[in-house]
Order: structure tokens, then sequence, then C-alpha cells
């Protein structure tokens, strides 16, 4: 009977206790709660107080909650055509239909001043002259 002393049952393979079934089954059970489905993501939220006592003396940060790098307005940008570099302007830029990000406003006569063929563009001649082309929509 030596072999029930050292663990091992009469084919003389280890017994398992019931200590090490319970360690068994929680693994699989450690291994479901792992997984990314039980993961929680909550929204992102800045507190204006970290930067000043009153917060209506902070600027609207929601925007950065979103996703938004920069807040619409308008910008000193460097304009490329083609990949090569035509200008610096300032250019105003609105947030995106979606809300994601930010478009830039280009009137039809500021794309002729960079020589952007807008004849070609399908539907900008019954646009109003100072209207913002949504280019992502026109240019396919």
């Amino acid at each position: 009977m030596s072999h029930l002393k050292y663990g091992l049952d009469h084919l003389g393979s280890r017994r398992v206790t019931p200590g090490a079934a319970r360690a068994f089954a929680q693994i699989p059970l450690a291994l479901l709660l792992a997984s990314p489905a039980f993961y929680a993501q909550a929204e992102l939220y800045f507190n204006p107080r970290f930067l000043a006592d009153d917060p209506a003396a902070v600027a609207d940060l929601s925007g950065f909650e979103k996703g938004q790098e920069l807040p619409p307005g308008t910008y000193r940008a460097d304009i490329y055509l083609n990949d090569g570099y035509m200008a610096t302007r300032d250019i105003t830029f609105n947030v995106d239909e979606k809300g994601h990000g930010l478009s830039p406003c280009l009137t039809r006569g500021q794309l002729a001043s960079m020589g952007v063929n807008t004849s070609a563009i399908a539907g900008i001649d019954v646009m109003a002259a100072d209207a913002c082309i949504p280019l992502t929509e026109m240019i396919k």
C-alpha cells in the first residue's frame, strides 16, 4: 500500500484530490472572465476643474472626448496639390457631417485659385459661390 502513501491509485497514476479538482475547474472560469466580451468601456470625460476652479472659465473640451483633436475654426495650413506645395493659406475647418472630425471649407473660388479644374466636379455649378464644397462626397 505504499502507492497510496504517495498519492497514487492502484494503477500507479496520481489521484486527483478535491482541492486540485476545484483548481482545475476555476481555470476555464478565469479564462472566460478574462475574455474581451467581459471588458467594459466607459465614455471619456475630462474634468475641467483640473484646469481651473471655475468650469465656466475653461474652454469647451467636449470635442476631445469624441476624439476631435482640434476645435472648428480657421487655421493656417499648407496647401499641396498632387504632392506639390502650392501655398500657405488660412482655411476654415468645420465639423464633418458624421461629427468625427474636421473637414476643410473650400469654396468654388478657392478651389479654382488653387488650380483645381472645378468644371470636372459634378454638381459644383448648382452650389452657391460661397458654399463649402463637400469634397469627400463630390470627388469619387
